[in-house]
């Protein structure tokens, strides 16, 4: 996505820059002036979201590479039989290519999942880059008495604050295993009430949850010059007593589910099923 709104913010730019007379017939007055007159910002910000595309895109292909390269078979079980009778396919289609939530221990008796400083800096540069750019074009069309020459960059930047904010509220919603309540759930952290569980988005009571499964699901992502990279994305399942599963977490970093799994099932008592 980044990667296509600059390439359009570059051909845009260029085309006002050295061919102005190409878009003032297509475009009203009030749009077309204020888009030759900022050509070479609106080239800038093609640049700069290129790069930023770019950088992701590295990042993901050396990390994919690394884990790739790294990872040893799927381990088997402990018992040969264990797990046999649980469903292996991944719960949660696709993954991150980083660790988007981590465990944090409230109290001896509360777990919470919580969105990781990664993640939320990724929530963050949307709405930063989006309010920014955005922002600096609205205070331009005031000072000069021209609203118009920022609508079409002003939206640009509106959508990256709400996808932004969308993906943060998203992640922030928490996912919660509390003795005292005796139960598991994902949406407000506040409960106090058993009755108030019900309520709750993947509630189950914990003495119905029998394993956690870990399991790892490999990823392939086209980029939107054609190029493909493949990374292991890694899922934490809560498994039922009656079959079903709930998924917990999903993301990139194998050491980091796991250790959060061990965690998760020592306070349960119950095992962890990991053929990540």
């Amino acid at each position: 996505m980044l990667n296509l709104l600059g390439t359009l913010a570059l051909i845009v730019g260029a085309v006002a820059l050295f061919a102005p007379s190409i878009i003032q017939p297509l475009l009203p007055a009030g749009l077309a002036g204020p888009l030759v007159e900022h050509a070479k910002l609106l080239i800038g910000l093609g640049i700069a979201l290129k790069v930023i595309a770019s950088v992701v895109r590295i990042r993901k292909n050396v990390g994919a590479g690394y884990r790739l390269g790294q990872q040893q078979p799927a381990a088997e079980p402990a018992q040969p039989s264990e797990g046999d009778d649980i469903d292996w396919t991944p719960l949660e289609e696709g993954g991150s290519n980083f660790k988007t939530h981590h465990l944090v221990q409230v109290s001896s008796s509360r777990l919470e999942v919580r969105p990781s400083i990664q993640m939320l800096l990724v929530c963050a540069l949307f709405m930063v880059l989006g309010g920014g750019v955005g922002g600096v074009f609205v205070v331009i069309g005031i000072r000069d008495g021209d609203l118009m020459q920022a609508v079409i960059p002003g939206l640009m930047g509106l959508v990256f604050v709400l996808a932004g904010a969308l993906l943060l509220k998203s992640a922030s919603k928490r996912r919660v295993f509390d003795l005292s309540l005796g139960g598991y759930w994902r949406g407000s952290a506040k409960l106090s009430d058993p009755r108030a569980l019900t309520a709750q988005t993947d509630w189950v009571r914990l003495q119905d949850i029998k394993a956690i499964q870990l399991l790892r699901e490999g990823v392939t992502s086209t980029s939107d010059n054609g190029r493909r990279s493949s990374y292991w994305s890694y899922e934490m399942n809560l498994v039922l007593n009656d079959g079903r599963r709930i998924n917990v977490m999903d993301h990139g970093k194998q050491a980091s589910i796991r250790h959060d799994a061990e965690v998760i099932g020592r306070l349960l008592g119950v095992p962890v099923l990991d053929r990540s």
